[in-house]
C-alpha cells in the first residue's frame, strides 16, 4: 500500500517538476455588444420634396347688363355735331339757322328730327328761338311728334301769339292749307317777346291715368295743358311754311317714364 502511495506521490512530483499543471479553468471571453451606427447629424437642411400645386381655376365673370337710363340730350350749336340735319340748314355764331325755304303753295312745313333723341312718347324739351328774316306773318318752333309726314307741332311767332297745330299731308292741296288743323283755339297770346327777341320754349309730354297731356310754357311763364291724341314718334325743330328764316340755341330733350 506504502508502496502504491510512493508511486503516487513520486508521479505528482516528476509532472511538476516538468512544468506541468492541471489547467486552469478559463472564464469565457466578454464579448462586446455588437457596434451600432451612431446618425450622423445632417450637415445641411434636406430640401423639401416638390410637390405639384393645383393651378387655380378662373372665377367666371358675372355677366354685366347694363341699365337703359334716360336719353337726355343738350345742343348748344357751338359747333355742328350732326344732331340735327335739313335742307336749308347751318349751325353759326353759336346757333342754328333753318330757313328761308323757297316759295310753295301747299302751306308745307319744314322740320329737322332729333336723331339722337329715338321715338318719343313722354318728354321734356325746350329751345331758344327767335326771328332772323323773311315773311314775319307765320310761325316756328318745336316739332313735338312725326310719322311719316304727319305730325304735331308747337309755333311761336313774332306777333306774340304761339299755337299748337296738327298736320296731315294727304290733305294738303295746292289752293286751301287743308293739311293743317288746330289743338288750341287757332293763335293764342301767352308771354311772347315781339320781333327779334329770344323766346325760350318749353314742352312737357306726359301720359297719365290713359290720358296723354302737353304742358306748353312760355318764357318760363304760364303753364297751359292740352290734351293731345296718345302716340309717339320723332321730335325736332320747325319752321311753319316757307320763306321764313330762324334761329335755334339750347336744344335741350328728356326722356321721361
Amino acid at each position: 500500500m506504502k508502496r502504491f502511495l510512493y508511486f503516487t506521490l513520486f508521479l505528482s512530483l516528476l509532472l511538476t517538476a516538468c512544468g506541468g499543471s492541471a489547467p486552469a479553468e478559463q472564464q469565457p471571453a466578454e464579448t462586446a455588444p455588437p457596434a451600432t451606427d451612431t446618425p450622423v447629424p445632417p450637415t445641411s437642411t434636406p430640401l423639401p420634396t416638390a410637390t405639384d400645386t393645383p393651378v387655380p381655376t378662373d372665377t367666371a365673370v358675372p355677366t354685366i347688363t347694363p341699365t337703359t337710363g334716360p336719353i337726355i340730350i343738350d345742343d348748344d350749336f357751338s359747333a355742328d355735331n350732326g344732331l340735327f340735319k335739313c335742307d336749308f340748314c347751318k349751325v353759326s355764331d353759336g346757333a342754328l339757322l333753318m330757313g328761308p325755304y323757297p316759295t310753295e303753295l301747299k302751306g308745307n312745313p319744314y322740320y329737322t328730327i332729333c336723331s339722337a333723341c329715338g321715338t318719343a312718347t313722354n318728354y321734356k324739351m325746350s329751345v331758344d328761338t327767335w326771328f332772323v328774316d323773311g315773311a314775319s306773318d307765320r310761325g316756328f318752333g318745336l316739332l313735338l311728334r312725326e310719322n311719316d309726314g304727319n305730325l304735331i307741332d308747337l309755333e311761336v311767332s313774332t306777333w306774340q301769339v304761339y299755337g299748337v297745330w296738327t298736320y296731315n299731308p294727304s290733305l294738303a292741296t295746292t289752293t286751301e292749307f287743308k293739311g293743317w288743323g288746330a289743338i288750341t283755339d287757332g293763335w293764342v297770346e301767352g308771354w311772347l317777346k315781339p320781333g327779334r327777341a329770344v323766346n325760350h320754349v318749353d314742352v312737357i309730354m306726359k301720359t297719365e291715368g290713359g290720358q296723354m297731356t302737353l304742358t306748353v310754357t312760355i318764357n318760363d311763364k304760364g303753364g297751359r295743358a292740352l290734351n293731345v291724341e296718345s302716340g309717339s314718334g320723332n321730335v325736332g325743330l320747325l319752321v311753319g311754311m316757307h320763306s321764313l328764316g330762324v334761329a335755334f340755341d339750347n336744344f335741350h330733350f328728356e326722356e321721361l317714364p
